[in-house]
């Protein structure tokens, strides 16, 4: 289908492509249920908890995130936690931040939110999609205003500034864009890796993940593999793994992050995390302990 837009004076025609990310982004719908825009001094520290999706756009300055996987955040980079969880953000010299805590508006969206990494990070996000900067004073703007409406603007620019951000995730080779499909072309293996997910510390067999899709263990291990891409034991292994590096950042014992992940023994856990990490779990807590500057 080729559609017509009018652009200032004159019209340009443009293809409109159909791929499987914008199957996925239009499904996507969140409700803003709290938002700031705050400046920071050199050193101050603020501490952010809850659960839920949140973001972290850095307008001015700059901001190290502790409390799970260091990052190191510049003027421009933005910040999306899919699952939320308690961190501090300590700015580097005078810092203008913009946070906001995202509610899940459609089903699809809280099933996808559940296959992302803890962490999702766009450097030099503002170079890459121009347009998110003004989104974002936009929603700052609505947030300081007293019109009626406000609210759902601010979601709308919300979900635009998700969508951008998760498709810079995507674009960059961080993301696996069948992973993200899944709940949209299987909703019983959905449901186990959402459970995955939930919960990945409980003693998850093939069977038992079988059970929460509904489906045999044969039929199940087949669709799983043809779906994601793995085996659910290897897939499991890796949400584990994932988990287990910001618990032991977070300063939790080698013995703790054995037993929350399921693991019989603290050797048996070290020898899956070194064959994960490449490192044992004790040198992880003081690598993963420094702030990272991902490649833009």
């Amino acid at each position: 289908m080729r559609s017509a837009y009018l652009v200032l004076d004159r019209f340009v025609t443009v293809t409109q492509v159909t791929d499987d990310l914008s199957d996925v982004l239009e499904r996507l719908r969140w409700s803003v249920g709290a938002y700031r825009k705050e400046t920071l001094r050199g050193g101050e520290r603020r501490a952010v908890g809850g659960v839920g999706m949140r973001f972290h756009f850095v307008a001015q300055g700059g901001l190290d995130v502790r409390g799970a996987t260091g990052k190191r955040l510049g003027a421009g980079d933005f910040l999306l936690l899919p699952r939320g969880g308690d961190h501090v953000l300590v700015a580097r010299g005078e810092t203008v931040v913009h946070t906001g805590d995202l509610d899940y508006a459609s089903p699809v969206a809280a099933q996808v939110a559940a296959v992302m990494p803890d962490m999702l990070v766009a450097c030099c996000f503002t170079t890459r999609e121009p347009v998110v900067a003004a989104l974002i004073e936009g929603m700052a703007g609505e947030a300081c205003g007293e019109r009626a409406g406000s609210r759902s603007v601010i979601s709308q620019l919300a979900n635009i500034v998700a969508a951008a951000a998760i498709r810079n995730w995507v674009e960059s080779g961080c993301g696996s864009l069948p992973l993200l499909a899944v709940p949209l072309r299987d909703t019983d293996i959905a449901r186990a890796l959402e459970a995955i997910h939930d919960d990945p510390g409980s003693p998850w067999t093939v069977e038992a993940l079988a059970r929460v899709a509904l489906a045999s263990r044969s039929a199940f291990a087949k669709r799983f593999r043809d779906t994601v891409g793995d085996s659910p034991a290897r897939y499991l292994a890796r949400i584990r793994m994932e988990h287990a590096k910001r618990l032991l950042v977070e300063r939790g014992s080698v013995a703790e992050v054995a037993v929350r992940l399921g693991y019989g023994s603290e050797a048996a856990f070290s020898r899956a995390f070194r064959r994960h990490a490449g490192v044992p779990p004790t040198q992880w807590r003081h690598v993963g302990d420094e702030p990272v500057k991902l490649p833009a």
